[in-house]
């Protein structure tokens, strides 16, 4: 490209490399980089002797042309200015000419050039350069994050001299500023930017290299997880140790698909233990970066606080699936509870229901029927365990729901609950019923086995119901205030316990 020719050796070099130092503090302000910059030019023209020097920003390169952008200038007279000119803005410079290609392609690898252009081989791009009066000139890529960001030139409209040497030198180390300048600003930017975004979403971002283990989280995750904002570095395993041990499989299930089906993102709900060892909801999405062979290098992405929300799913759930009189389970609610209990081995349903409740409401009002009816569910709720389920299947009538007991012990609570409505009257109270009303109630029961989990829940919710009615409907029957079995009950409980629970007197 250009015939040899001798360097020059720059007259004040140790004052260019002493301003690189003063001027270097300034570049490193975010508040006026570009203030710095702007004085690093300006150092490195008088220092220098040139006619300008420049920062050209890339902002697009096709197959067939580059954009590029005018973006800094310093120039030692008025007659060398080219920054407001309108041909320097977001210009399109084709790439027609081998001349100029290749020198686009060298400064991609990082190639720096030293072009004295009296002494080029003619070409495009040697015209070009005399049509700006342009004698010699220097260029340096700007590389940001291993990317090229731009290119800092030197022209000289007066001397057709060679800048190898320290000229270039000091180029390169200007290059360099610039560019760890750039990169701090946009860092800078991006922190600013991704703490405003945790402010408004409650949210934090983390970044894990695959080949290393290495883990990046912004300032709103170190402390969401009770780390200093100045910790280096959080440790995968410590970070993966918050995630609740269920939700980890599923996360490893979900890369694994992710990975299987090349997709670049995947997002599920996990739950974290924070600093108060409770377990909080959080949205998890993951982006997975690969290289050119595929190969996952990187895995990156954001962690969204939904506590609120799901305390409000679950605040809805509980009104779509429970009564709301008594705080049981409605209908709705137990075919759930029996759904995520689809392969338990023996369920027993209870249902029960007041005695003469109707005389309740004629003698009292309903008011004190719907005192009663809640009254009745906390007597129930506590004698059950937690793992038990009390529904409200309407009016007076309820149902329980028990898992892993046999049926001599179902029969058993059965009973025990006929006797814990039955010891002690209900004291409602009413307004203007002055101290309230004390009422003694029994109730009547029927114990059925849910059918066995290879049927539809459907089918056994419905079977199970249909045969504790019946037993219940014998219970009245045989004069209220009893336990009565159905058939679909195993013959477990001895001769002597179903005589006492089924057949004797219970109205005491």
């Amino acid at each position: 490209m250009n015939v040899a020719t001798p360097e020059v050796r720059l007259p004040c070099a140790s004052q260019a490399l002493a301003a690189l130092a003063r001027e270097s503090r300034a570049l490193m302000q975010d508040a006026n980089w570009a203030d710095g910059v702007d004085r690093l030019l300006a150092e490195i023209g008088r220092s220098t002797g040139a006619s300008r020097v420049w920062i050209f920003q890339l902002l697009e390169l096709r197959e067939e042309a580059v954009v590029q952008d005018y973006v800094f200038e310093w120039a030692a007279a008025p007659r060398y200015r080219q920054l407001m000119q309108r041909r320097f803005r977001f210009f399109h410079s084709a790439l027609g000419d081998p001349v100029y290609r290749r020198m686009i392609e060298e400064r991609r690898a990082g190639q720096a050039h030293d072009l004295c252009v009296p002494r080029m081989y003619e070409s495009p791009l040697r015209r070009h350069l005399e049509s700006q009066h342009i004698r010699s000139m220097a260029t340096v890529p700007i590389v940001v994050h291993g990317e090229w960001w731009g290119t800092l030139g030197i022209d000289d409209c007066e001397r057709a001299i060679s800048w190898q040497g320290p000229g270039l030198d000091l180029l390169t180390t200007a290059s360099e500023l610039i560019a760890a300048a750039l990169y701090r600003h946009q860092l800078t930017s991006r922190s600013r930017q991704l703490e405003l975004f945790h402010q408004v979403t409650n949210c934090g971002v983390w970044e894990v290299v695959l080949s290393n283990g290495r883990v990046w989280c912004s300032q709103a995750l170190k402390a969401l997880l009770d780390y200093p904002a100045t910790y280096p570095r959080v440790p995968l395993r410590r970070l993966l140790a918050r995630v609740q041990r269920q939700d980890r499989q599923r996360l490893w299930a979900e890369l694994r698909r992710a990975l299987s089906q090349r997709q670049a993102m995947c997002r599920l709900d996990v739950r974290l233990a924070l600093g108060d060892a409770d377990e909080h909801w959080f949205d998890l999405l993951a982006e997975i970066r690969c290289d050119e062979a595929g190969r996952p290098q990187i895995i990156a992405g954001i962690l969204i606080d939904i506590r609120q929300r799901k305390r409000d799913e679950q605040d809805a759930w509980r009104a779509a699936e429970s009564d709301t009189l008594t705080g049981a389970l409605n209908r709705r609610g137990l075919a759930r509870w029996l759904e995520a209990r689809a392969e338990a081995r023996r369920l027993h349903l209870l249902m029960l229901d007041i005695d003469h409740f109707k005389r309740v409401n004629d003698a009292h009002g309903h008011p004190a029927g719907d005192a009663l009816l809640r009254l009745l569910a906390r007597r129930l709720r506590d004698a059950l365990r937690e793992e038990d389920a009390l529904v409200r299947l309407g009016g007076e009538e309820f149902a329980v729901v028990v898992r892993g007991r046999d049926d001599a012990s179902a029969v058993a609570l059965a009973e025990r609950l006929r006797r814990i409505v039955v010891a002690t009257p209900f004291r409602l109270g009413l307004p203007g019923q002055g101290e309230g009303l004390s009422l003694a109630v029994s109730i009547s029961l029927g114990v059925a086995l849910l059918p066995g989990a290879s049927d539809a829940a459907e089918r056994r919710l419905s079977l199970a119901m249909a045969w504790a009615d019946e037993a219940l409907y014998a219970a009245k029957q045989a004069g209220r205030d009893r336990v009565r079995i159905h058939e679909s009950v195993c013959e477990q409980a001895d001769d002597h316990h179903r005589a006492n629970e089924i057949e004797g007197d219970c109205a005491g």
